[in-house]
């Protein structure tokens, strides 16, 4: 672990309320998440045939239809520039069409296509059956333990605003 983030744990994530090694051991289990579940964006990542980023705009669509690239790449956490580039991608693999937006003209709004319909489809019945593997292996009296804990991880996570040197929420 480089000095650096060192720093910005301690400077960040602990407090009088969590100890340095509370610190270091949540790190190590989001970190070991963020890569277990595929959450890295590196060349290659790949869902259903398409990458995890293209997953990601799929699934917000599906969640957002006619949504306007600007909602949508503040619901990603993305810049527009590099979100414009991958809206580009899955619009020429045929999931997402640009309508231009009937109260200005200027803006379109992002929708799926019936292909792209089909493609969310594909993608949240892997998710579901991945996500139903892992709960599978968990006992049954403490899933809902497991799901409060993580909501009230990304509550908190919401609260803090993206504050800290570490962040990709700003």
């Amino acid at each position: 672990m480089t000095k650096s983030i060192i720093e910005c744990i301690i400077f960040f994530g602990v407090t009088e309320k969590m100890s340095y090694a509370e610190a270091l051991e949540i790190r190590e289990i989001l970190q070991q998440l963020v890569r277990d579940f595929g959450l890295l964006q590196r060349e290659g990542s790949e869902c259903c045939g398409i990458t995890v980023l293209q997953s990601h705009i799929i699934y917000e669509l599906d969640k957002n239809p006619r949504i306007s690239l600007i909602d949508l790449a503040e619901k990603l956490a993305m810049d527009t520039g590099m979100l414009s580039r991958q809206i580009n991608k899955v619009v020429e693999l045929g999931y997402v069409s640009r309508i231009p937006d009937p109260n200005d003209r200027r803006y379109v709004v992002l929708s799926l296509t019936e292909e792209g319909q089909e493609k969310a489809k594909e993608i949240s019945d892997e998710m579901n059956k991945y996500i139903g593997q892992i709960l599978g292996l968990i006992p049954n009296d403490k899933k809902n333990q497991v799901i409060d804990s993580l909501q009230i991880l990304l509550n908190a996570m919401k609260m803090n605003g993206g504050s800290g040197c570490c962040t990709t929420i700003k």
